[in-house]
C-alpha cells in the first residue's frame, strides 16, 4: 500500500461481506482508494474517486445530524448488521422508501434490488398506513415526502389508494419511482397520478440504442418519450433519474441534462452512479464503475461548462460524499438556465438547504435571494441584469408582497423556476463504508416503525426477504461490523 492514509473505516468483503477493517489512501496520481483485507478471500482494493483532493474537501463538510427520534435496535453485531435504526445511526430519516411491490415488468441487466414475479408481494394498505403513522410520529407530525418503490410500483392493484392515503396525511412529495412502461400505456393511470398530485421519478438512462439493451436489456427509448409526453400533458412533476455507468452511456449526461431542463413536466434530474448490487446489477460488468467526482467532470464537459463541479454542494441532511446538489433558476424567455453558484455563495445555499433534501419557501431562503438581488444590483453588467429580472421574478412569485400564499404555493411556484440536479453515489461490498451508513438518511420503512439506510438494504438486507426472493439468502456469521463512531475531524467548516 501507498499513499497517505485519508481514513480508516469499516467495509464488507466483496465475497463473504462480513465487516473488515478499511483504509482510505491518497495514492500519488491524486486518486483515492480503498484497501481492505478478509482473513479468508484475501486483499481487496476499489477505487473511490478521481481526485483526492475533492473527496477530502468535501468529506470534511459537517452534515446536520439529528438523530432518529425512535432507537429500534440495540447494538449486537455492530455496524451495518443491526439496522433498526441501531444506536449508533446518526441521522433521521429525511427521504422514507416504501417497496410496495415485488412484481416488475422489465428485467434490467443493471437492477440493483430482487424482483419476484411468482407469487407476487404486494403491500396491504393496512401496512403502508402503519409505516406513514410511523413516520409522522418520528417526525413530529411533520413529513414532507414520500417514495414508493418495487420492482415496478405502477404494477400494485392499488396504488392509487396508497398515494391517496399519503397526500391525505399530508406528505405533498409523493414520489412513484417507474420505469414507464405502463405509465406509456395507461393515460387513465397517468391522470389519475396527476388528480391525486403524485410525482413520478422516471429511469432515463441514454438516448442511445446500444446502451439502452446494456442498461435496460430492451430498446426502450420510444416508451420513456411516450411516458414524459403524457406526464407533460396532464402535469405530473417529474424526476429524471439516468444511472451512469463507465463506458456506456457517461458522455451523454450533458445531453440528458439538457433535455430535462427543456421539459415542462422535469422538476429534478437525480444522477446516480452505477451500483453492483442485486439481481442483475450484482453480475454487471465492474468496469462500469465511475465515481461522483468523475460524473461531475463529465457533467461540466458535456454541458459545455454550465455547470461545473464547485456548483455542487453537498446536502446538509447526508453524508457529503452520498449526495450533489445543484440548482438552476431557469429563463422563460429560453436564455441559459443560471445556476445558483452565480448569485448566491455555496455556503449560502448550504445554509438555505438547511435540513432537507430540496429547497423549500423558508425565511431564510428569502433573505438570501434578497441578498443577491442587492449585489447583482451594485455589480451591474449584461448578465447581471439578466439574473437580477429572473431572481426578482423568483421573488415574486415565491413570497409576493403583496398577499401572503400557502407553503404548497409558494414551493410550486419555485418549482416552475428552478430545476435541480442531484449526483447520488450509492454503496455496494467493494465501496461500503460505515462513516457513510451511520449518517444515511434514505431508509427503507416497515409497519412495525423498523427502517434500514437504502445502501445496507440493498447491499445486505433486501436478498434476505422472503417477499422479493424466491428463495432467501442466509447471513453471513455478520463479523467485524463496528460498534463505537468516534467523533469525525471537520477541516473545512465552510463550503466558500
Amino acid at each position: 500500500m501507498t499513499g497517505r492514509l485519508i481514513h480508516s473505516t469499516t467495509s464488507l468483503c466483496r465475497s463473504c461481506k462480513n465487516a473488515v477493517a478499511a483504509s482510505v489512501f491518497a495514492r500519488d496520481d491524486g486518486t483515492v482508494w480503498m484497501h481492505k483485507r478478509c482473513a479468508v478471500h484475501g486483499a481487496q482494493e476499489v477505487q473511490l474517486s478521481s481526485s483526492a483532493d475533492w473527496y477530502q474537501r468535501t468529506r470534511a463538510v459537517r452534515p446536520r445530524r439529528v438523530a432518529p427520534a425512535t432507537i429500534k435496535q440495540p447494538i449486537e453485531h455492530g455496524c451495518p448488521f443491526d439496522c433498526g435504526p441501531c444506536e449508533s445511526h446518526a441521522q433521521k430519516i429525511r427521504l422514507p422508501v416504501v417497496t410496495i411491490t415485488s412484481a416488475c415488468n422489465l428485467d434490467c441487466p443493471i437492477c440493483y434490488v430482487h424482483n419476484k414475479n411468482d407469487d407476487a408481494y404486494n403491500m396491504a394498505r393496512a401496512d403502508f398506513e402503519k409505516i406513514v403513522a410511523h413516520l409522522q410520529t418520528d417526525h413530529g407530525g411533520e413529513l414532507d415526502i414520500i417514495n414508493l418503490t418495487g420492482g415496478e410500483p405502477t404494477l400494485h392493484p392499488h396504488l392509487p389508494e396508497l398515494i391517496e392515503l399519503a397526500r391525505a396525511h399530508g406528505i405533498h412529495r409523493v414520489t412513484v419511482c417507474s420505469n414507464g412502461v405502463r405509465l406509456a400505456k395507461d393515460e387513465a393511470l397517468v391522470a389519475r397520478l396527476a388528480a391525486l398530485g403524485a410525482r413520478v421519478a422516471l429511469s432515463f438512462d441514454t438516448f442511445e440504442a446500444d446502451a439502452d439493451v446494456a442498461l435496460q436489456g430492451a430498446n426502450l427509448l420510444a416508451t420513456k418519450l411516450r411516458c414524459l409526453e403524457l406526464l407533460d400533458e396532464h402535469g405530473v412533476d417529474t424526476t429524471l433519474i439516468p444511472v451512469m455507468t463507465r463506458g456506456v452511456n457517461q458522455h451523454e449526461v450533458g445531453r440528458i441534462i439538457e433535455f430535462g431542463l427543456q421539459r415542462s413536466c422535469v422538476r429534478h434530474l437525480e444522477i446516480h452512479t452505477m451500483t453492483f448490487t442485486g439481481q442483475s446489477g450484482a453480475s454487471f460488468d465492474r468496469a462500469g464503475r465511475i465515481s461522483m467526482y468523475e460524473v461531475l467532470q463529465e457533467i461540466e464537459r458535456t454541458t459545455a461548462g454550465l455547470l461545473r463541479p464547485d456548483d455542487f454542494v453537498p446536502s446538509p441532511c447526508a453524508h457529503p460524499l452520498c449526495y450533489q446538489i445543484a440548482y438552476l433558476l431557469v429563463d422563460p424567455a429560453g436564455g441559459p438556465p443560471v445556476p445558483f453558484t452565480r448569485f448566491l455563495s455555496r455556503d449560502e445555499i448550504y445554509d438555505a438547504l438547511s435540513d432537507r433534501l430540496y429547497l423549500e419557501p423558508t425565511a431564510r431562503l428569502e433573505d438570501a435571494m434578497r441578498g443577491a438581488i442587492d449585489r447583482l444590483w451594485a455589480e451591474g453588467g449584461p448578465e447581471a441584469e439578466r439574473t437580477l429580472g429572473l431572481l426578482r421574478g423568483l421573488l415574486a412569485a415565491m413570497f409576493p408582497s403583496e398577499r401572503p400564499i400557502s407553503r404548497a404555493e409558494a414551493l410550486a411556484a419555485g418549482e416552475r423556476a428552478v430545476k435541480a440536479i442531484y449526483v447520488h453515489s450509492h454503496m455496494d461490498e467493494d465501496t461500503f463504508d460505515t462513516e457513510r451508513a451511520v449518517d444515511c438518511c434514505d431508509s427503507n420503512c416497515y409497519p412495525d416503525g423498523s427502517s434500514i439506510p437504502v445502501c445496507n438494504y440493498n447491499v445486505l438486507y433486501r436478498d434476505k426477504e422472503a417477499h422479493f426472493n424466491q428463495t432467501p439468502q442466509p447471513w453471513s456469521a455478520r463479523e467485524g461490523g463496528q460498534r463505537t463512531f468516534p467523533a469525525r475531524a471537520h477541516v473545512l467548516p465552510v463550503l466558500r
